[in-house]
């Protein structure tokens, strides 16, 4: 291969396209409220959601015009949520699939503040169990977020660090986790999308400047293999790990006690230069234990 090299300095791509960095996302709505009690809906698709028993939730695509902007002065190019976040610091995330495409691109239109989206959309609020605005009734998935953090990223955006504290999800759906076909998949479950670009379609028809979606197709999803890793754990122990691939007959067992050795000699050393020749050895067996 040969690459093209992009160096970003700040707010600077310096010709990198942003999809090289970031992945297609999946979409999902923002809602949020005020401190007079007007909501808003906003479709994002750059965030994304971290932990195990405590989730934080970060939303970063929330623009602003200017860092020290007043957050009652809501102008062009300053998201309404982006106010609202400052003014009453929750929010609901709902996870949305393509049914909803077209109510997803209402809800992006220039909508005049304190106007709530999710009317104009004519969708159903979803009342929240902890936090003050609304989840959305469609959304198989809702999600109540308080906001720990608030940073700013750059000239233009601020990245919310959320907890995620209550989860409401349609009761078929996870009815449909627990004991369907697609158990265990979540959300993984619903035909999401995911934005991929914004252009124009490149014919008269299609001459509109839109956002490109591309869905999860269930029928592509792909087991690991199945000679690689621990018979009844993911991800298991290193031991049992090498223990597996000689009992699968990847390695012979010279091979797998000497792969310990080495792991043992490498951890008192972990000095590329000085222990390079233990770190070879054992980087040329362990490859040897995955290979078909």
């Amino acid at each position: 291969m040969e690459f093209a090299h992009y160096t970003l300095k700040g707010d600077h791509m310096n010709g990198a396209h942003h999809r090289w960095i970031q992945p297609p996302q999946v979409a999902y709505f923002v809602s949020t409220v005020d401190s007079k009690g007007n909501g808003n809906v906003t479709p994002v698709t750059m965030g994304t959601c971290i932990g195990n028993q405590f989730f934080s939730f970060t939303l970063s695509n929330l623009r602003e015009r200017a860092w020290d902007q007043d957050e009652n002065d809501f102008t062009e190019g300053v998201k309404q949520g982006y106010c609202n976040l400052l003014d009453v610091p929750e929010c609901v995330i709902s996870y949305y699939d393509h049914s909803l495409v077209r109510e997803s691109w209402i809800a992006a239109m220039p909508i005049p503040k304190g106007i709530n989206e999710l009317d104009v959309m004519g969708l159903t609020p979803l009342p929240s169990t902890i936090v003050r605005p609304d989840g959305i009734a469609q959304c198989p998935i809702n999600l109540e977020a308080k906001v720990l953090h608030t940073h700013k990223l750059g000239a233009k955006w601020t990245n919310f660090i959320c907890e995620i504290v209550h989860v409401a999800v349609d009761k078929k759906l996870d009815e449909a986790n627990r004991t369907g076909p697609r158990a265990g998949y979540g959300s993984g479950i619903l035909d999401l999308v995911f934005e991929v670009v914004i252009n124009k379609g490149g014919t008269p028809d299609t001459d509109n400047m839109r956002l490109v979606y591309e869905r999860l197709d269930p029928k592509t999803n792909e087991r690991c293999p199945e000679d690689v890793g621990v018979r009844d754990e993911w991800i298991g122990g290193f031991e049992p790990f090498v223990r597996e691939q000689c009992g699968r007959g990847k390695i012979t067992d010279a091979e797998m006690a000497r792969i310990f050795d080495l792991q043992e000699l490498w951890a008192q050393n972990r000095d590329p230069v000085s222990n390079a020749a233990v770190k070879a050895e054992l980087t040329a067996l362990l490859k040897k234990s995955v290979a078909l």
